[in-house]
């Protein structure tokens, strides 16, 4: 079951490439009444305390598939769905520290319904999160 914050409160961890710390990740709820298409994802910006990183530097990871930003606007074939957690990847060399972190995050998604003087909608999100060690 998911959390009824974007920000789910497991999966938030540290990343680590041949035993060495190179990013952290986090899982996102689906943050609209219905799922979308992957091409209509703008990106997701993510800052925790002093330090953003902008929508086009996540990683993210729908239907156990990897996508850089790009590759999901261009997508044809995946879906983040109402009751699946994306996984957000977020390069951040030696990781985060052990520790209580205060994460937010603007979640940018276009709406083929909705006119283009309003695109995206954003939805903005924060949480306190710990990483352990």
């Amino acid at each position: 079951m998911l959390d009824r914050e974007l920000i789910q409160n497991r999966g938030f961890r540290n990343v680590f490439t041949n035993g060495k710390a190179t990013g952290f990740e986090f899982q996102l709820r689906m943050p609209n009444y219905r799922g979308v298409w992957g091409s209509l994802i703008d990106g997701v910006t993510v800052t925790v305390g002093d330090q953003t990183w902008d929508s086009e530097v996540p990683q993210w990871t729908l239907q156990g598939r990897e996508f850089s930003i790009t590759e999901l606007r261009a997508s044809t074939d995946v879906r983040w769905q109402l009751d699946e957690p994306a996984v957000i990847t977020v390069p951040h060399e030696g990781g985060l520290p052990a520790g209580v972190h205060h994460v937010s995050v603007d979640i940018a998604l276009q709406a083929p319904y909705i006119p283009v003087e309003f695109q995206p909608s954003i939805f903005h999100s924060e949480r306190k999160v710990t990483i352990v060690s």
